[in-house]
């Protein structure tokens, strides 16, 4: 017979839940509405035109608001560096991710040949088409060799989805002169059996799945942003956000 009595408390953390997150999310764009304030250097378009890559935006009563990008033509962006607020919204490892609905892949590959030295860049979705991970194989080692050796490595605003997760691992099944790792800034979902068993997979088919540290996120900030120069100044639960997902992962892959 059911226990009736946990109904009342399972409503109520998942209230908590939604309004943890809910505070998460408006705290989030609050810290980049005051860094806006703050004259911190704009890339990419106007402020007329939007906000960068589905960060925050001001509508008409003057209230800041998170915002979608508009959908370009195409469903894989492919770029050299990240706008500096996209990346400081999309890559903040908190717990609950409201409002960041895409991803962003930032890549190397080393080929193992000097002439060619390494490859360098970042994919970036929209969830309503092809995902990041699937598309960097195709889209950015179209000419692969199988008598080359590639070690690639992955900063990723949140860990693959299931699906993503059993294509990658099938790739490496095929291709075994190809090694990845993958340094994540939060889990995707990772409460969910499927993806647990997705990244179960992808660690038995030889992937080096890692969370990203604090130094991590300096390292994406100095080689895939357009930083103009300027530091990053890490929030303040960075190294406890990663800690926690650090220890999820690790039950995870166990």
């Amino acid at each position: 017979m059911a226990d009736k009595s946990r109904t009342p408390m399972r409503r109520k953390e998942k209230k908590e839940k939604k309004e943890k997150e809910t505070t998460e999310r408006s705290k989030d764009v609050k810290d980049v509405k005051k860094e806006a304030e703050q004259g911190a250097p704009a890339v990419g378009k106007g402020a007329e035109e939007g906000a960068p890559n589905g960060a925050a935006a001001t509508d008409q009563n003057g209230e800041f608001q998170v915002e979608a990008m508009e959908l370009p033509p195409f469903e894989i962006i492919q770029g050299d560096r990240i706008d500096p607020f996209a990346f400081k919204f999309q890559f903040k490892n908190v717990e609950y991710s409201s409002g960041r609905n895409k991803t962003y892949l930032c890549y190397l590959v080393d080929c193992g040949t000097s002439d060619d030295g390494l490859l360098r860049g970042y994919l970036e979705d929209e969830h309503s088409g092809s995902h990041a991970e699937e598309a960097f194989f195709p889209q950015c080692l179209p000419h692969y060799d199988p008598a080359l050796k590639y070690t690639v490595t992955w900063y990723v605003s949140s860990s693959p989805c299931s699906a993503c997760a059993t294509k990658i691992a099938e790739v490496l099944k095929t291709r075994t002169n190809v090694k990845l790792s993958i340094f994540s800034a939060r889990l995707f979902e990772w409460e969910e059996p499927e993806i647990q068993n997705g990244l179960k997979t992808l660690h038995a088919a030889g992937c080096k799945l890692r969370v990203m540290k604090p130094l991590d996120f300096s390292y994406v900030w100095e080689t895939f942003v357009e930083n103009e120069d300027q530091p990053l100044n890490l929030w303040e639960d960075c190294k406890e956000n990663y800690e926690y997902y650090h220890d999820k992962l690790a039950d995870i892959i166990q």
